[in-house]
């Protein structure tokens, strides 16, 4: 019945509220650009007055069985995952101090290695029940996390704190705890283990930067959370990747403190595995990460009638995302940890915020719309693809006859052929086709050993290594077929042009494997030292934009840790001029091949003669498994 009633007045106009966001909205400095920008200008598209539910056949539809079944997954493939790293550490661990004088292997790691299940899922059960005032401890000690008042909030945003009481009060739940963390970069967390017990945190920079019905949209996304309980299991495995994300940063800082090769080398290696680690526990979560926000984005329409404020919401997080890592020339602690929880990923935000005093939005998102791979490319993607989503919220405000905030063009003509496609998808596709011989040769095992035919009963007992092999065959095979596209020459021909940028973004049909020759100058962004070995905060700021940057070695990442003399690190907060691969893809980035200095001092990347080592040592590798049965 209350979303029946005519939508609450904001006290403040549209321009007023354009007045509060005017650091986000007005286009950034020119400078000495050689193509006169676009920039985009926001239409303040209004909201509903009165209006009723989203029909369950507009734009995503709500299952609530495909939610828990995501869920489901997602808790079995974390939990499996954490045991296999826990039992590897342990075993790791206690051989380690078996090698080393004066130490003795711990007999707690040798019980958990062989009855891992119960200690694991009493650990998970106390880390769940603990989980809100763990994560409370963990912003309140890094992030300067507080408390937030329900009449601090009303000062910002009056239909706010309206639509918590509301929602609260139908659903019978108390309106969640509030906090704020005093960071100029837009964010907003929700976490907890129950209702009773869930918190809703927002930034300063989301207060200050948003208008009062965009402070609202986001509130009442962030209760969609809980409502729809997907927020009890992402708290729980945020807080389990905060572990080794913490040890990084800790090892990482603390190492650089040292000067001695010995130390600085064992605490950088340690900060990297820690990094691995937390990127390795992630990635169970990014499925679940990614499908709830279609949930919370509908919730969100429903309460508040105003689809097009979310829009501009999201579009201005982007923005003051990107911002924020311009003003502290580096990826805050905050937006990487917390990335899960977050209404936007920061690496979407890096492009798509950076460029928006160059172009409109319409033709950067259009990718996310009309590409037919889009959302295969998006797999790794922490967050849905903010195209995707602004577009359902256009759908959302056609419905209740609402002029959209943004505009989406229809693909006017037939989409490119899948080859290019099929060529992107090489390696994954000759790892599937090694699984498939694999299973194919067990088949063959198993009919051998049912009909006692010994010629062929063997395969049941060594088809694990056949299948192993198959697999780094495959992986080979297709890594070697495209890697001549994937790394064209960069000729001396190839233009410093870092205007290009949004052209680049804007292209609709490229693929990653459309590889583009660049060269852009600008200036190098990025954690400095031992937090950045693996290269896992490069950024270049040019002109037209931020744009993210993979460095690799040609011994991979290995070689980022040995090879210290080499790293971009070292180029940090410095002009520079980056050549490589630009690659349109869900999070656009440029692998490098060089980054060079005004001085000439370079620092060399090496992906294509990593990919021809992995392919080439893959299939000796193979060969050696499928011709010996085994190792």
């Amino acid at each position: 019945d209350n979303l029946n009633q005519p939508a609450p007045q904001s006290d403040r106009t549209h321009n007023v509220g354009a007045t509060r966001a005017d650091n986000l909205n007005q286009p950034a400095p020119q400078g000495d650009r050689t193509k006169q920008p676009s920039p985009h200008t926001w239409r303040q598209a209004p909201r509903a007055q009165r209006w009723q539910p989203l029909p369950v056949n507009v734009g995503f539809k709500p299952d609530l069985t495909q939610l828990w079944g995501v869920q489901i997954v997602t808790a079995i493939a974390l939990f499996w995952l954490l045991r296999l790293v826990l039992e590897f550490g342990a075993a790791i661990t206690n051989d380690l101090f078996i090698r080393l004088p004066y130490l003795e292997p711990i007999q707690a790691f040798y019980d958990f290695y062989y009855q891992p299940t119960l200690p694991l899922l009493i650990g998970l059960a106390i880390l769940l029940v603990l989980s809100p005032w763990l994560i409370d401890a963990l912003l309140k000690l890094f992030y300067g996390h507080k408390s937030l008042s329900v009449e601090t909030l009303k000062t910002h945003s009056q239909e706010a704190v309206r639509v918590l009481q509301r929602l609260c009060r139908e659903r019978r739940i108390p309106v969640p705890k509030l906090g704020i963390l005093p960071t100029d970069a837009p964010l907003a967390l929700t976490y907890g283990n129950l209702p009773n017990t869930a918190r809703i945190v927002v930034s300063q920079g989301l207060l200050k930067h948003l208008t009062d019905e965009e402070i609202a949209a986001i509130y009442a996304a962030q209760l969609g959370h809980i409502l729809r309980w997907d927020f009890v299991l992402m708290s729980l495995g945020v807080l389990i990747i905060q572990i080794p994300y913490t040890v990084y940063r800790l090892v990482a800082q603390w190492g650089e403190r040292w000067e001695g090769p010995i130390l600085r080398g064992t605490t950088g290696a340690i900060a990297q595995i820690a990094y691995a680690i937390y990127w390795l526990l992630r990635w169970p979560l990014v499925w679940l990460s990614r499908i709830r926000i279609y949930f919370s984005d509908r919730i969100s329409c429903d309460a508040t009638g105003n689809p097009n404020g979310l829009s501009r919401a999201i579009l201005k997080i982007a923005i003051g995302i990107a911002k924020d890592i311009e003003q502290q020339g580096k990826t805050s602690w905050l937006l990487e940890g917390f990335d899960l929880l977050m209404p936007l990923g920061y690496r979407q935000a890096i492009g798509l915020g950076s460029v928006h005093a160059y172009t409109a939005f319409e033709p950067v998102l259009a990718w996310d719309v009309l590409n037919p791979y889009s959302r295969w490319l998006a797999f790794n993607n922490s967050h849905p693809l903010t195209g995707d989503r602004l577009q359902l919220l256009s759908r959302y405000a056609r419905h209740w006859k609402l002029e959209t905030e943004l505009n989406f063009s229809s693909r006017a003509e037939q989409p490119r052929p899948n080859s290019a496609f099929r060529l992107q998808a090489a390696p994954y596709f000759g790892i599937l086709i090694g699984l498939i011989l694999g299973a194919l040769l067990w088949l063959v095992g198993e009919v051998g050993s049912i009909a006692r035919i010994r010629l062929i009963s063997w395969l049941l007992y060594d088809y694990w290594w056949f299948m192993l092999g198959f697999v780094l065959s495959g992986f080979s095979i297709g890594t070697l077929l495209r890697i001549n596209s994937f790394f064209p020459d960069i000729t001396p021909s190839t233009r410093a042009d870092e205007t290009a940028l949004p052209d680049l973004l804007a292209n609709q049909d490229a693929l990653p494997i459309d590889s583009q020759p660049v060269r852009f100058p600008g200036k190098l962004l990025g954690r400095p030292g031992i937090a950045n070995w693996l290269g896992q905060d490069l950024i270049l700021q040019s002109r037209a934009g931020l744009v993210k940057l993979h460095y690799l070695s040609w011994l991979g990442p290995i070689g980022n840790i040995l090879l210290g003399k080499n790293r971009p690190s070292h180029l940090i907060n410095r002009s520079v001029t980056v050549s490589g691969w630009f690659r349109r893809g869900a999070t656009p980035w440029i692998d490098i091949d060089a980054i060079a200095t005004s001085t000439g001092k370079t620092s060399p990347s090496g992906h294509p003669v990593w990919s021809t080592i992995l392919a080439t040592g893959s299939a000796v590798v193979a060969a050696y498994i499928i011709l010996k049965g085994g190792f």
